[in-house]
């Protein structure tokens, strides 16, 4: 996109020339993240609409030749769609197929309000550039958003982004310091020299002839990943990447295939301070990390997988990271952000994102789920996110059209969370 029109990058975001030059490369592969609101009751007036798309253009940068902006002219920015009726969740993933690769308006955000699907029912679909914000952002934006038309707040706890390892009291500067720059050069590094190379979930076609990729999704309580991860010393982002690598075992194993080589999610990382949780822009190292789909024992997968994310969370420390990017030329940290979602670099995304705060609800109607959205770069097969909100987690899966049984991806997920879950010794 020409600077002077279309999304402004936020200030201080080391990515934004990156996520320029990926898009003039893949024009065919949409750059579209998002959250989906599924809400119950009456739907929000034109009047709502406004209010909410004012709030969030407040906090979206436009650039001069992009015209009004949300806050501006609200009516440029929020739409509406209507799903087929009465057919539930199916054909609300058909519009949200359509809507991962509409254009969007020249400030790189705006807000649909989708219904028809169920009785009852509507869902409110925030998208944005991933030039505008990265998931943790765009999440935060929507968070505050939500929190303060729905007269909830935003409490700071709940939408603060998970802080990257770091030691913690070590004075500034000496060797600490140094040590910090030494594994945040490692983690860059990493993406230059690709090894061990990835492998492709699956061969993708050109998506110019697949189309719109397809979004599916699944809850689980999110009590059952804490418990599971502390039963076994790791986090509830170590339970939710050992359970994506036991649903792409089973995949591989339904369809009597295996992957040909290693499988290597990319984890963005985030290296935002606390208070930068709720503004716009892309704050994120990625780290490579390795699935154990050939590990059969769910145990063995989530130790394997604690052991390396906890390596790249200590190298993505967020100060020394961060004084890396602004030393970097604007050139090179564009070439190491395209090569880092390289196919032959990345098998898939795999990110994690806070919610909003749980118990929205504004007069008339409330958010019953909360369902983000990746978006699928070039050459990938699939990628997925997992967001919590109010005590219920969602794992949500964008998969390119050509890959078969995608739809299989959910419910495999759980299962292994089950068995995670079982080798616990946990309840359900």
């Amino acid at each position: 996109m020409a600077a002077d029109h279309g999304p402004e990058a936020a200030r201080g975001d080391f990515w934004a020339r990156g996520w320029a030059a990926y898009e003039r490369r893949h024009p065919s592969d949409s750059l579209v993240i998002g959250e989906v609101l599924l809400c119950s009751g009456i739907p929000p007036t034109r009047e709502d609409l406004r209010r909410m798309v004012t709030a969030v253009g407040a906090m979206v940068p436009v650039s001069a030749g992009a015209g009004p902006g949300p806050a501006e002219d609200p009516d440029r920015y929020f739409h509406e769609a209507s799903a087929g009726a009465g057919k539930g969740e199916q054909s609300l993933r058909a519009v949200l197929s359509l809507l991962a690769v509409a254009p969007l308006p020249p400030a790189g955000a705006d807000m649909w309000l989708v219904r028809g699907h169920e009785p009852g029912a509507f869902a409110l679909v925030l998208r944005a550039h991933h030039l505008v914000a990265d998931g943790v952002g765009a999440s935060g934006i929507v968070s505050r958003v939500a929190g303060d038309l729905s007269g909830a707040g935003t409490p700071s706890a709940e939408v603060r982004p998970p802080e990257p390892e770091r030691d913690a009291g070590r004075p500034p500067g000496g060797p600490a310091e140094l040590l910090g720059g030494v594994r945040a050069v490692l983690l860059l590094t990493d993406f230059v020299l690709g090894v061990p190379p990835a492998a492709p979930v699956a061969p993708v076609p050109h998506r110019a002839r697949t189309g719109a990729p397809r979004h599916m999704w699944a809850y689980a309580r999110a009590a059952q990943l804490r418990r599971a991860g502390a039963a076994f010393g790791a986090s509830v982002n170590d339970v939710y990447l050992a359970c994506l690598a036991g649903a792409l075992r089973a995949w591989y194993g339904e369809r009597g295939g295996r992957p040909r080589g290693a499988v290597m999610a990319v984890m963005p990382v985030t290296i935002r301070a606390a208070e930068e949780g709720l503004s716009a822009g892309n704050r994120f190292v990625g780290a490579r990390v390795r699935l154990p789909v050939g590990e059969p024992d769910p145990v063995r997968r989530l130790a394997a997988v604690a052991a390396r994310t906890s390596t790249a969370r200590r190298w993505a420390s967020r100060a020394e990271a961060e004084a890396l990017l602004r030393r970097c030329p604007e050139a090179l940290a564009s070439w190491v952000l395209r090569r880092s979602i390289h196919p032959r670099l990345c098998s898939l995304l795999a990110t994690s994102v806070p919610g909003p705060p749980g118990g929205l609800r504004m007069s008339g109607w409330r958010v019953d789920h909360v369902v983000p959205l990746s978006f699928l770069p070039a050459g990938h097969a699939v990628a997925a996110v997992h967001m919590d909100y109010g005590g219920e987690v969602c794992v949500s899966f964008t998969a390119d059209r050509s890959l078969p049984e995608a739809g299989d991806l959910p419910g495999l997920w759980l299962a292994a969370l089950r068995e995670v879950c079982a080798a616990a010794g946990l309840a359900r």
